[in-house]
C-alpha cells in the first residue's frame, strides 16, 4: 500500500506542476485581468483531486502567488536595457 501511496503522491504533483506550466498561462492569457485569471485556475483547482489533496488553504495561498506574465519593460513601459 506505501508505494501506491508514493506513486499516487508522485503523479499528483506532477499533475499540479503541469497545471502551472500549462493551465496557468491559459487562464493568464486569456483573462481580462489578474483576478478573473486566478479565478479561472481556481475553479479548476477546487474540482481536482490532484489539488484538493493539499488542502483549502494552500490552495488559495497557491494562488495568491500566481504572478503575471513576465514582461521585459520596464516600470515606464520602456524596454529594459540588457547587460
Amino acid at each position: 500500500m506505501a508505494v501506491w501511496r508514493l506513486i499516487q503522491s508522485w503523479w499528483r504533483a506532477r499533475h499540479r506542476q503541469i497545471d502551472l506550466e500549462i493551465l496557468w498561462p491559459l487562464c493568464r492569457d486569456g483573462a481580462t485581468d489578474l483576478d478573473y485569471a486566478k479565478a479561472a485556475f481556481a475553479v479548476h483547482a477546487f474540482n481536482d483531486p490532484a489539488w484538493l489533496e493539499l488542502g483549502e488553504a494552500e490552495i488559495f495561498d497557491l494562488i495568491d502567488g500566481l504572478k503575471p506574465r513576465p514582461t521585459l519593460l520596464g516600470p515606464q513601459g520602456q524596454a529594459r536595457s540588457e547587460k
